[in-house]
C-alpha cells in the first residue's frame, strides 16, 4: 500500500503496483448480497464524513484538485458497512447531530442495510467530520480531523436493549469509559468482543483484557508489545487478555495468532488508488468471518483481500469489495 515511507499507521493487506491509471470517484454501492441470517455484530464508536481531496501538489497555497469525494468513514462506521456489505447484519451506534454531516452519516450507514435507530442525536451541535489530502503522486495522507461538537458518550447513555439480539460487538478505542462499560455488559451475556485497533488510545488496557479478538496495525503493536520480532509481539498481546490476536502490516500482508495457530498472508496484488480506510474493512470483514463461525485460518485470508480491493478506489466506503471480488483472490 503505497510506498513503504510513510507506512500507512491503518491500512492492511495490499502490495504496489507500478501500473498507476488515472484516480477516478466512485459512489458507495449496497450491499450485494442479502443479510446472513442468525448473527448480529453491534458497533459503537466513531463514525464521520470523509471528504477526500486528491492533488499532484498539495503544498501549495492553492490548489487544483484532480479529485473530490465526500463519503461515509470513521473506524466504526467503515467497519459495520463492510459487515453489512458483505451480508452480515449490523447494527450502530454513537452520538451524531442533526445537522447535514450528521444525516449524510447516517444515510451512508443505512445505505448497507446497517441499523441506526438507536443513533443518539443532540440537536443543533456539528458531526464529525475529516478531510483526508491525498497527494496523488506518492499516495501519501493528511488528514485534519473533528469530532464535532457534540457531547461525549458516558456509560449511562448506553440503550439497554443495545446488545439484544447480537452475536459480536465491536469496538475501537474511541470514548474507552463506554466502550469498557458496554464491553463488560456484552462479556456479561456471552457476546464476543472485536477490538478495532489501530491507535493507542487511554484504558487501553481494560479494553485489551475484555476483547476476545484484536485487530491492530504495526503501530498498535509496537506501542503495546515493542519487539524485533511480529510473532513475539502477537504472543505478548495475547497474554493481555484476548484469544485472537492480528496485526494488519500495510504491503507486506497481515499476520495472525489464535491458539497455537500462526497465519501469516501476503497483501493482495493490486493498483493502489488511497488506502483510507482500509484497516476499518479489514476488521469489518473479520466481522463478517466471525459471524459465520470461521476461524482465522479462514477469517485472516478473507480480510486480508477485502482490505486490500478496498484500496483501487479513492476511500474506504467506495471501495468496498463484493463477495465475489473478495472470492477471487482465495
Amino acid at each position: 500500500m503505497v510506498p513503504r515511507k510513510p507506512k500507512s499507521p491503518t491500512a492492511s493487506a495490499t502490495r504496489k503496483r507500478t501500473a498507476a491509471p488515472r484516480v477516478t470517484p466512485e459512489r458507495p454501492r449496497k450491499p450485494s448480497l442479502p443479510p446472513v441470517p442468525g448473527g448480529l455484530a453491534v458497533g459503537i464508536g466513531h463514525a464521520t464524513v470523509d471528504m477526500l481531496c486528491v492533488a499532484p501538489r498539495l503544498g501549495e497555497r492553492v490548489v487544483d484538485l484532480s479529485v473530490f469525494s465526500m463519503q461515509g468513514g470513521g473506524s466504526m462506521g467503515n467497519l459495520v458497512a463492510t459487515t453489512a456489505a458483505l451480508g452480515g447484519r449490523a447494527r450502530y451506534f454513537g452520538r451524531l447531530s442533526d445537522d447535514d454531516f450528521g444525516r449524510y452519516i447516517v444515510a451512508g450507514l443505512e445505505e448497507f442495510s446497517v441499523d441506526c435507530k438507536q443513533v443518539a442525536i443532540q440537536p443543533g451541535m456539528v458531526s464529525p467530520v475529516s478531510i483526508i489530502q491525498i497527494d496523488e503522486l506518492s499516495r501519501r495522507r493528511k488528514i485534519l480531523s473533528s469530532r464535532g461538537s457534540t457531547a461525549p458518550l458516558s456509560p449511562r447513555d448506553l440503550p439497554r436493549d443495545l446488545l439484544d439480539g447480537a452475536q459480536l460487538l465491536c469496538i475501537d478505542g474511541y470514548l474507552p469509559a463506554v466502550q469498557v462499560a458496554i464491553a463488560e455488559k456484552a462479556r456479561e451475556r456471552g457476546i464476543k468482543v472485536l477490538l478495532n485497533a489501530s491507535h493507542l488510545h487511554s484504558e487501553m488496557d481494560e479494553l485489551l483484557r475484555l476483547s476476545d479478538y484484536v485487530i491492530g496495525s504495526e503501530r498498535f503493536a509496537a506501542d503495546v508489545a515493542p519487539s524485533d520480532k511480529i510473532e513475539r509481539s502477537l504472543t505478548q498481546i495475547a497474554r493481555l487478555g484476548p484469544s485472537c490476536v492480528v496485526i494488519t502490516q500495510g504491503d507486506a500482508g497481515a499476520i495472525g495468532l489464535e491458539g497455537d495457530a500462526l497465519i501469516k498472508k501476503e497483501a493482495i496484488d493490486v493498483f493502489i488508488a488511497d488506502t483510507t480506510g482500509a484497516g476499518d474493512v479489514f476488521c469489518g470483514a473479520f466481522a463478517y468471518g466471525l459471524l459465520q463461525g470461521w476461524g482465522i485460518s479462514r477469517n485472516l485470508p478473507f480480510a486480508n483481500a477485502a482490505a486490500g480491493l478496498c484500496c483501487r478506489t479513492v476511500g474506504a466506503r467506495a471501495g468496498l469489495p463484493t463477495m465475489s471480488e473478495i472470492l477471487e483472490f482465495l
